[in-house]
């Protein structure tokens, strides 16, 4: 493909702490890293973050950043806090309509539903990237939808979902996240890893690194992973838990439940969160990482998790404990990860006495996994992606 010119607009202040500001930041980069021209369009509304995106994020390739004028309704005294979203991206929408009216590009590229409307008021071509679905106004949202030149879903049952709304499947494609696979190439030893993080070298590390909640209170699944460490502690006293991630608030909570579970301070570290550039590091730090998940009952967990943190997990090289999710099906299988039930702590302990106890099979899974994952860099997945259309 030959270099095209391309705007890709956010509805959300840039950069930001959240994690979908590394996903953005990713795909740009991956866009320029192809030999695209590419301009991040998001709204100027306050934001703490006093870094340039590029610093910011460890960007090997920068990219325009472009903030559009917007009316920052959060920051108003009149307007209550529950309308202040509705009110700013209104005025958003006035003023992307605005910009692209004297801005033009190639391909308009968003992961946004919210900017959808005034994006495909240009009649210049959209691509919609989802990373979940609308509850209310799917007839609306489908509609729009049909509209886009190209749909990208992170999983297929987002894409059986939004076709069975009607959206052609013919116009979407599925391509989970990726993972900066350069973030790997130099790692640490596993005991120098260690002592950087402060985990003693002579114990049995079984590692969760990530956020601990996800829509702030939707837990991912660390509690599982807690419940079963003291069973497992009896087989194996070696053993030891260590959870990067934060917010702070579930730390304390998880510190608690710990305790309480029959552990002692000398047998976990919450270690709390770490920036982009120390998450390799801190994987190499354990013997097993664990991609824990409740009962799939909440949309999160049956259709819309990205499978991030288990490409990362692989990247570095580690056996693999999987919750057996539908999203991750896309992506992985039992030669890759020891898959175990979601929700259970007795499946979860049984998937970690596994590895401890049959460390040659862990090491085939995580070996193929290796391999499997230089598939899934940002710029192949954005590639795929772009030669789509």
């Amino acid at each position: 493909m030959l270099c095209v010119k391309i705007a890709y607009v956010t509805h959300t202040r840039f950069p930001t702490e959240k994690a979908h500001g590394h996903q953005i930041a990713r795909v740009a980069e991956a866009m320029v890293k192809l030999g695209h021209d590419v301009t991040l369009a998001s709204p100027d509304i306050l934001n703490k973050i006093t870094h340039d995106h590029v610093q910011y994020y460890h960007l090997e390739k920068d990219f325009t950043a472009k903030k559009i004028e917007t009316f920052d309704a959060f920051q108003s005294k009149i307007i209550p806090g529950r309308f202040a979203f509705l009110f700013t991206m209104s005025g958003y929408r006035r003023s992307l309509k605005k910009y692209f009216a004297d801005n033009k590009f190639d391909l308009l590229y968003a992961r946004s539903p919210q900017v959808l409307p005034a994006l495909l008021s240009t009649k210049m071509p959209v691509v919609l990237e989802l990373h979940t679905l609308p509850k209310r106004g799917k007839s609306k949202f489908t509609a729009l939808c049909k509209k886009c030149k190209r749909v990208v879903c992170l999983t297929s049952p987002m894409r059986d979902e939004l076709v069975s709304w009607g959206v052609p499947k013919n116009k979407i494609i599925v391509e989970g996240d990726a993972v900066d696979l350069e973030r790997f190439e130099k790692l640490p030893t596993i005991n120098k890893a260690k002592h950087h993080f402060g985990v003693p070298d002579d114990r049995f590390i079984i590692g969760y690194i990530g956020s601990l909640v996800t829509m702030d209170k939707v837990q991912k699944g660390v509690e599982i992973l807690i419940k079963a460490m003291p069973s497992l502690k009896q087989h194996y006293p070696n053993v030891f838990l260590f959870v990067v991630g934060g917010p702070d608030l579930w730390i304390e909570r998880y510190r608690k439940l710990a305790l309480h579970s029959g552990l002692t301070d000398h047998d976990f570290l919450f270690h709390g969160p770490v920036r982009p550039k120390l998450v390799p590091d801190a994987m190499t730090a354990c013997d097993v990482c664990v991609y824990p998940s409740p009962v799939p009952k909440h949309q999160y967990f049956k259709r819309d998790t990205s499978p991030l943190k288990l490409f990362e997990y692989l990247a570095a090289g580690k056996p693999v404990i999987c919750a057996d999710i539908p999203p991750v099906r896309d992506v992985a299988d039992k030669t890759i990860v020891r898959f175990v039930q979601p929700g259970s702590v007795s499946s979860l302990a049984g998937g970690l006495r596994d590895v401890i106890d049959h460390p040659a099979e862990a090491k085939q899974r995580s070996t193929k996994g290796l391999t499997m994952i230089k598939n899934h860099s940002w710029k192949k997945r954005m590639k795929r992606v772009l030669d789509s259309l």
